[in-house]
């Protein structure tokens, strides 16, 4: 696929994510939830921009349908990695980067089982509101294998990640986002309801 590196555009970016399949049915017990094109285009940008995306190392923790992973190879990284703890996730990112002739891949692996070292790590994790602290295994992980993480995070629950972070990573950069979320589960009453989060960029010292 053609590197956009010196094309590099917000819109035509959340254009190309927002064609990007995405499943049918949605674990709750995972805190399954799609990542919109406007949230997932801003994310990688501001990485791209940072430097942290072209010709980098860059790994997706609970890629979903892929779209962090398809968007840093789109934006030229080096090597693009997406994993998910669900086959049928993995299924459909693998369906959505042949789609989009990305080069993105992607495993089934549960993310306390990934190794290596890698740039780059972009992630919006569960946000631990069904299962506590169920994005920890992501945090620690981000933190163990990566040297440039951007993270989305409920803004209910950041006091207490940010502090987590700060003991560990050096906190570059704290931006207020609101994620649309679709209706998915039985228990949303909207079409569609904004979470409002933070988009953090920090770098491990």
């Amino acid at each position: 696929m053609e590197t956009r590196r010196n094309k590099i555009n917000k819109k035509a970016l959340e254009i190309f994510l927002s064609r990007l399949e995405k499943p049918d049915f949605y674990n709750i017990n995972l805190e399954q939830y799609p990542t919109d094109a406007d949230t997932a285009s801003t994310l990688l940008i501001e990485a791209y921009m940072d430097g942290n995306i072209a010709g980098k190392n860059v790994i997706d923790l609970g890629t979903g349908n892929g779209i962090f992973a398809i968007g840093a190879s789109y934006l030229g990284a080096k090597v693009s990695t997406g994993i998910d703890i669900d086959p049928e996730m993995v299924a459909i990112s693998r369906k959505n980067a042949e789609n989009a002739a990305s080069y993105a891949e992607f495993e089934n692996v549960n993310v306390s089982d990934v190794k290596g070292e890698y740039d780059t790590v972009l992630m919006n994790p569960p946000f631990g509101s069904v299962i506590k602290h169920d994005d920890m295994p992501f945090i620690m992980k981000a933190i163990e294998i990566g040297t440039h993480i951007y993270s989305i995070h409920n803004i209910k629950s950041y006091e207490y990640i940010r502090e987590f972070y700060s003991q560990r990573i050096q906190i570059i950069r704290q931006e207020r986002i609101f994620i649309k979320v679709p209706r998915i589960y039985a228990h949303h009453t909207d079409n569609y309801h904004e979470i409002e989060s933070v988009l953090v960029y920090g770098i491990k010292n």
